[in-house]
């Protein structure tokens, strides 16, 4: 990677979207579950979820180098990424244990799987899966936040833009799953996911463009300069519309139709908008602050085209 310590790539903002939808739907399969009943999602979607999130973790090592050394991000409990690795650890066992609750008996030429009979571990399953989805759908925008440096992470707003964009990209991920692999509850799915889905794009609407707002107005001076690149700047056309337009606007009008053929399109495009926002927000991460004499410190340093170091390695 070119820009090590500098800056990241596209390689983790598909890890943030793939994490982010699969923490995301597991944290949606684990609601239905307690609140609205068995048989309301697909199995495919149940499914995807946790492997959504296997996917994301496959990037990151590829990301970060070393991939036969990835072992060791789980070994510092003091480090966020360590916690964040156990916790979507655990989501991504959850979410497929509790996925084999609907697996069809006669697959494995059955007449029932003997721990489907197991009501309290799947209630239990799906509390776990409640907890460790909304940390993966969160950890995202977490992780950013923390970067001082950084002027368009830095704060807690950024946490809730990714926790909205990992609900609303794992809700249309379950749609898209049910018309592909019916559940067994179909207008469990066709009457209500389309409405959750346009009603997180609003919101995301409002935050994303409240998020700008602030930054430009009410927060450092850097901070505000990186915000205006995404009014008027080299951010501002894909955010306005790629993101805008079409990842949010036009979905929202689209799953409000009561058409199928409609509401998938629009779900569709939010996952489309999610993955453009995430690469727009990693790459607007490369701009940082300094400290004092950081910069003159960094230019002295050596590129590896110097005599003495091809001396050195001769």
């Amino acid at each position: 990677m070119s820009t090590k310590h500098e800056g990241w790539g596209w390689m983790l903002a598909v890890d943030f979207f793939f994490a982010g939808m699969g923490g995301g739907m597991v944290l949606i399969t684990g609601l239905l579950e307690l609140f609205a009943g068995s048989g309301r999602l697909s199995l495919l979607g149940n499914v995807m979820g946790p492997l959504f999130m296997c996917i994301g973790c496959g990037f990151l090592i590829l990301e970060l180098g070393r991939p036969f050394q990835a072992w060791r991000v789980f070994m510092n409990p003091k480090a966020i990424l360590t916690a964040g690795a156990w916790l979507m650890s655990v989501a991504i066992v959850a979410g497929l244990v509790y996925a084999s609750f609907d697996l069809d008996p006669s697959w494995f030429k059955q007449d029932k799987l003997i721990w489907q009979d197991w009501d309290l571990l799947r209630k239990l399953l799906a509390v776990v899966c409640v907890i460790t989805g909304l940390v993966v759908a969160t950890y995202p925008g977490v992780l950013l936040g923390r970067h001082k440096g950084r002027p368009f992470w830095v704060g807690p707003g950024i946490m809730t833009l990714f926790m909205l964009s990992s609900i609303v990209t794992g809700a249309s991920a379950h749609f898209v799953s049910a018309l592909i692999y019916p559940p067994g509850s179909v207008p469990g799915i066709w009457h209500n996911l389309p409405t959750f889905v346009g009603g997180l794009l609003f919101f995301q609407l409002v935050g994303w463009l409240g998020y700008i707002w602030i930054k430009r107005t009410g927060t450092t001076a850097a901070e505000a300069a990186s915000a205006l690149k995404w009014i008027n700047g080299q951010y501002a056309d894909s955010f306005k519309a790629a993101f805008i337009f079409v990842g949010t606007l036009v979905p929202l009008v689209l799953v409000m139709i009561p058409s199928t053929l409609c509401q998938g399109i629009g779900a569709l495009l939010v996952l489309v908008g999610g993955v453009v926002m995430r690469c727009l927000v990693v790459y607007a991460g490369e701009e940082r602050t300094w400290l004092p004499g950081e910069q003159k410190y960094r230019k002295r340093l050596p590129t590896g085209n110097e005599a003495f170091l091809k001396a050195w390695s001769r």
